[in-house]
């Protein structure tokens, strides 16, 4: 019975993966605009699996660095816009901004059970991400016009009318958005997938994975996303002189990616992905970092919201507590000045513990910090810019990969933890703790 339910809900997060974005209703839930139904089914059906098997076993507890990683930033997420409705001026509907909260922990609490089950959630993530990369490849193949209009002119119109349930006037069809709805955040999962398919999936899968997520991060042209890469092959090629074992991987990578790409170069289509208008905002990006936000318009606009919050926040012993951006009126398009606005310092100082937390404290404890910190370093790039945590599906691959980690430490019997009260290290395995809990 576990098992089965274990599947029912990995494939129910599988399906919120591909389309939590496209099948929504309309709702006014503090600055969303729209509810994902499909979100909503894998929080309850998760919660459901996590309540009805019974007492957790011990040895899927929470570890006891969960309150000094996520821990903090979690709980003022949720205690924040509850004290904002309670004494302030919100109301219970903006209660619904911990829906960013409850994704994640549905996240973990699946990989937990699932290890206990057996069940590998990778393949299901699998297909999430083969869904995206040919949505993404298809939308870019038909701006090329090598896609047919008679092949593709449902999902140009589906996207539209996507688009419009969020907005009736965000319409973007230039760019690729894969079955997201904004090019950002497929920018983000692209370059997300690209990771967790080198680190966590293995053989074809792994190839197809990384091939998919760097064509979406061609296709979605955000140049978050190509930044975010190109600090990622900058850690790579550093990682590539310092071991080699990790030189040994990357070649046996190259070799499996190296037909393709000459392929795809010989036919010319290589040529082709990089569209004239990625090439512009390539440009324009850069001479907006040299010359000013006025050389860049959407950057240009980025500087004048974040200008505007250092004035808006002034109004504000400690924040909004609530969501900031019903009071703001306004887009805030940083993870940071949206934290800043909201709880002060103190939540943004959780949010950087979050995001260091794998190289701090971490990195003693996980034998797979670094994966961790790999990915944690792109959610924080992509902060800069945009507001990945306010999109829970975007960064489902983060959390999954720090369940991934979690379990096969546990399973490995390589997890180490501190003792908060006598600070003695012990190493956590799932036959140590059931023999703790016995003696105790």
């Amino acid at each position: 019975m576990g098992t089965i339910a274990t599947r029912l809900t990995a494939l129910v997060f599988c399906l919120y993966l591909l389309l939590g974005q496209r099948l929504t209703v309309g709702a006014a839930t503090g600055g969303r605009g729209t509810v994902s139904v499909l979100e909503l089914a894998f929080v309850a059906l998760a919660a459901a699996m996590w309540l009805v098997r019974g007492a957790s076993p011990a040895n899927e507890r929470p570890p006891r660095f969960f309150a000094v990683t996520v821990g903090p930033l979690f709980a003022l997420l949720v205690v924040l816009p509850t004290i904002g409705v309670v004494v302030g001026d919100y109301e219970l509907r903006n209660l619904y901004t911990v829906i960013v909260v409850l994704v994640p922990l549905a996240i973990l609490a699946l990989g937990a059970t699932a290890t206990r089950f057996s069940v590998d959630v990778r393949r299901f993530v699998f297909v999430a991400i083969l869904g995206h990369g040919f949505y993404g490849l298809g939308q870019q193949l038909y701006r090329l016009g090598i896609m047919p209009s008679s092949a593709w002119s449902w999902a140009a119109a589906w996207d539209v009318s996507s688009q419009q349930a969020y907005d009736d006037l965000y319409v973007l069809s230039g760019r690729s958005t894969g079955l997201f709805i904004n090019p950002n955040a497929f920018g983000l999962w692209s370059v997300l997938a690209t990771l967790f398919g080198a680190l966590y999936l293995r053989g074809t899968p792994r190839v197809v994975a990384v091939a998919l997520g760097l064509a979406g991060v061609i296709g979605c042209q955000s140049r978050t996303a190509w930044l975010a890469l190109a600090l990622l092959g900058l850690v790579y090629a550093i990682s590539f002189l310092a071991s080699t074992r990790v030189a040994r991987s990357g070649a046996l990578m190259a070799l499996l990616l190296a037909p393709v790409v000459v392929l795809l170069g010989v036919g010319g289509v290589l040529g082709r992905l990089v569209e004239e208008g990625a090439q512009v905002r390539l440009i324009s990006g850069i001479a907006g970092l040299t010359e000013g936000g006025d050389a860049d318009a959407n950057l240009g606009g980025r500087y004048v919201g974040w200008a505007r919050a250092q004035e808006f926040v002034s109004q504000y012993a400690v924040g909004t507590l609530g969501p900031p951006q019903v009071k703001f009126g306004g887009s805030i398009d940083s993870q940071f000045v949206t934290y800043y606005l909201q709880g002060g310092p103190l939540l943004v100082a959780a949010f950087v513990l979050a995001l260091v937390s794998p190289l701090v404290v971490l990195r003693r404890r996980l034998p797979g910090w670094w994966k961790l910190g790999l990915m944690s370093g792109v959610i924080a790039v992509f902060s800069a810019t945009g507001n990945p945590l306010d999109s829970p599906m975007t960064c489902a691959l983060l959390w999954l990969a720090a369940s991934l980690s979690l379990h096969e430490a546990v399973r490995d019997g390589t997890l180490l933890e501190r003792d908060p009260w006598s600070g003695r290290r012990a190493v956590t395995t799932a036959v140590h703790r059931p023999l703790e809990r016995l003696r105790a």
